[in-house]
């Protein structure tokens, strides 16, 4: 009676949020930024994709246009700065996550 119980439980699919967060993650990693400058001085943010969280991609666009702030001045700096932060990013969006379930 145990053994099979073993099995069940080694083949149990991960739990829901995990497989969400993991897809979310994969969005995150292949979504770019583009940053512009308004007549104003404004600084706008455009993505290449939506993450399917409406918060993440304002995160997102935040990290983006502040690495333009600090000084990344071309696509290959601003890509730079961005893919450094979106591991944070995902951390946060996961802690959130965790604490709705």
């Amino acid at each position: 009676m145990i053994l099979p119980l073993l099995l069940v439980l080694q083949t149990a699919p991960a739990p829901q949020d995990e497989l969400n967060i993991e897809v979310v993650g994969r969005r995150l990693a292949a979504i770019s930024a583009t940053v512009s400058q308004g007549a104003g001085g404004k600084l706008g943010c455009a993505l290449s994709a939506s993450s399917g969280y409406a918060r993440l991609d304002e995160q997102l666009c935040r990290a983006a246009t502040a690495c333009v702030r600090k000084g990344a001045r071309d696509s290959a700096a601003v890509k730079t700065c961005i893919d450094k932060r979106k591991p944070a990013l995902l951390a946060d969006f996961k802690r959130g996550w965790r604490a709705s379930q």
